[in-house]
């Protein structure tokens, strides 16, 4: 299919967003963020289900599966290339696309997917790792062939906002995989077992998948169209490389510190913070990929609504941001104890060093998704990259003296560099944020929330403090008018039925 023939239909496309209204933009917005939130919220499954995991295996075999998880998921990062995104970016806009873009894009995956395999394989041979660990890195090796299936059966479900099926997708594999784990790991068959139970209940929820996009969106045939191929790669390098860095840098840590301390002990403490970081990172990306369809579509409509929504988005994400960072900083023995248990206070360190990279966390996925948004998937792979070379110096310059905590350090200033980087190209190439004007007031409000909880914490029990300090927090917002009448105005549509 030519581009030219794209270009006409792009034109109808656009014509047709010129033409809807505003409110149904917000409808649309209220409708994915609710099913975006119902999806993400049962993450919280297999959440619980890693926290089951760490307090039942210990901490060195706990280290063992992170590091089969985190290796795997580094090698597998080759079989999205970008490919998912540009799917959800191009098909929010010409629905006619779909069948082109699946069928190619699938046949696509899987011939990458057995690249990831392959390397895997080579590891295995070239390496000198224990037998249980091989054994591990293999079945997650499988494991992330089939979720990688259902991220791209959720990208289809997502480019034609049908968040309530991707919902359901999600929900179905959570719940399976809580399910299951749970019972095999009660009746004793340990890692292994546990490990098995990833690799069907995967399986399972990609043939489901399939099913339901075949049914309910397109019949899916593989493609073959090298025409197309050549087109899709050029367009979804940048992506690409934005992914394979982004992955790199979020999993490496657990890589190097297997390599140069190979401590597992000391991995299961990190994974663990780790987890609760990814956990309190569902709230970003949750807003932030709802949101994305809609912001692909004003790009071609209008910048000056592009800008609007950014600049909300990012307003919205500090504001919860910055007390849960606190919040986590202050508590983080208690949740460590309450959530882990004592095997798990050397945790408490780690957490307390990675809840200062929450708030760039937050920030920056609309930061990255925003440049998607308006076709700057080059300079996204520039700053992802920068982040991938100072994560990697960074891990090699701390690891070896400080360990995990070390690795955790590299983390958060990984952030800040990609939020600083983020915010210079966005101001660039779509409009500056004053960040001062938008910090000031929460920034306060949660100076005033942080001194409640040091006095509280002796006094009250957790849950009691984590309630009492989000409504301190929220009304000191109030009464310092940070919100305005828009925020109020969008906060009734989104509440409305």
């Amino acid at each position: 299919m030519g581009h030219n023939i794209r270009a006409c239909r792009g034109v109808n496309t656009i014509q047709r967003l010129r033409n809807m209204p505003k409110d149904s933009l917000i409808k649309r917005a209220r409708r994915n963020i609710f099913y975006k939130i119902l999806s993400e919220s049962t993450r919280v499954l297999p959440a619980l289900l890693f926290i089951y995991i760490a307090r039942k295996l210990g901490d060195e075999n706990f280290g063992k599966l992170s590091f089969a998880y985190s290796f795997a998921g580094i090698c597998f990062i080759m079989a999205d290339f970008g490919l998912s995104t540009i799917l959800i970016r191009n098909v929010s806009r010409q629905k006619e696309l779909t069948k082109e873009y699946v069928g190619n894009i699938l046949a696509l995956k899987i011939v990458l997917s057995f690249i990831c395999i392959s390397v895997i394989g080579l590891f295995v041979l070239f390496t000198d790792y224990p037998a249980d660990v091989i054994t591990l890195l293999v079945i997650f090796g499988g494991v992330m062939f089939f979720r990688s299936l259902i991220d791209f059966f959720c990208a289809v479900f997502n480019a034609h906002e049908r968040m309530d099926i991707e919902a359901l997708l999600k929900g179905t594999n959570h719940i399976l995989l809580f399910s299951s784990g749970i019972v095999v790991l009660a009746v004793g068959f340990g890692l292994f077992g546990l490990a098995n139970v990833f690799l069907v209940v995967y399986s399972i929820s990609s043939i489901i998948g399939f099913y339901i996009v075949y049914v309910s969106i397109v019949k899916i045939r593989p493609s073959f169209d090298l025409r197309f191929w050549k087109y899709i790669f050029r367009e979804s390098l940048p992506l690409a490389l934005t992914v394979i860095f982004t992955v790199i840098y979020f999993k490496i840590d657990v890589v190097m510190l297997s390599l140069i301390r190979g401590n597992n002990s000391e991995i299961g403490w990190y994974s663990a913070a780790m987890r609760l970081v990814e956990l309190i990172g569902v709230i970003p990306a949750l807003v932030v990929s709802a949101l994305f369809p809609i912001v692909s579509g004003l790009h071609r409509e209008s910048i000056d609504s592009l800008r609007k929504v950014y600049k909300t988005s990012f307003r919205y994400l500090v504001v919860i941001a910055l007390p849960i960072a606190v919040g986590t900083l202050l508590l983080s023995g208690h949740l460590i104890y309450t959530i882990y248990g004592e095997e798990y206070v050397k945790t408490i360190p780690a957490l307390k060093i990675l809840s200062l990279a929450l708030v760039f966390i937050f920030v920056n996925y609309i930061l990255m998704n925003i440049l998607v948004a308006v076709d700057r998937q080059m300079t996204n792979a520039i700053m992802a990259g920068t982040c991938v070379f100072v994560n990697i110096a960074l891990n090699m310059c701390l690891i070896p003296h400080y360990g995990y905590l070390g690795a955790g350090t590299a983390t958060v200033i990984t952030e800040i560099v990609l939020f600083s980087l983020g915010l210079y190209y966005v101001a660039k190439y779509i409009c500056k944020i004053n960040i001062v004007a938008v910090v000031s007031k929460p920034f306060i409000s949660v100076a005033i929330m942080g001194t409640f909880i040091v006095l509280a914490t002796a006094k009250l029990n957790l849950a009691f403090v984590i309630v009492l300090s989000a409504l301190t927090y929220f009304t000191c917002l109030l009464l310092f008018r940070f919100f305005t009448k828009e925020d109020k105005v969008i906060l009734m549509h989104l509440i409305r039925k």
